[in-house]
């Protein structure tokens, strides 16, 4: 099946990989259950596609994956933090048959010599050219950043304890001179 209209990333998402169509354009092979798509967009741009959709872009996902995990390689990218959908690459992205997973529908992963055969959550396996353990530190390194990336957007700040209720709210006075008085605060915090 063939898309040539827009399309965006969604939880359903197993995995992605490049592909170039009978005119020669790279687009976007995309499993979504027991079915593949192919898309008229890069698997990058797709991705950029999704990010920008909900007001982000590719830039700063990678930005602030790097803020969160630190300088790693072909780190993973949280493609919609609100629906929790994390992508990462196995080799370079900028590698064209570079295959992107979804971790939550990775079920079972085995050592097949130097290559990883993956099993998916639809029943069907992919194998890849890379060492099983090597594999399993790219899982487990796009669901810290998952599980990161959840936890601070339910509790974003460490100072978030000190939003108190209406009830106990005091007003900033503002002084005669014009500027405001905060040692009331200090007053009243005790």
């Amino acid at each position: 099946m063939s898309i040539d209209q827009f399309y965006l990333l969604d939880e359903e998402i197993i995995l992605m990989t490049g592909e170039y169509d009978h005119f020669g354009r790279f687009c976007a092979r995309v499993m979504i259950g027991g079915q593949t798509i192919l898309v008229s967009r890069s698997p990058l741009q797709l991705i950029d596609d999704t990010l920008n959709y909900i007001g982000f872009d590719l830039k700063g996902a990678n930005k602030g994956t790097k803020n969160i995990l630190g300088n790693i390689n072909m780190w993973p990218i949280i493609v919609n933090p609100y629906k929790g959908i994390c992508l990462f690459p196995y080799k370079s992205p900028r590698q064209e048959d570079c295959v992107w997973f979804n971790p939550d529908h990775i079920v079972k992963t085995k050592s097949r010599g130097f290559k990883t055969e993956v099993e998916l959550s639809n029943g069907v396996s992919i194998i890849i050219d890379l060492k099983k353990y090597t594999f399993i530190t790219k899982i487990q390194t796009a669901l810290q950043l998952k599980n990161i990336s959840r936890e601070r957007g339910t509790h974003p700040h460490p100072l978030s304890h000190f939003i108190t209720s209406e009830k106990q709210i005091k007003p900033i006075a503002k002084r005669k001179e014009g500027k405001y008085d905060f040692k009331s605060l200090m007053e009243y915090n005790g």
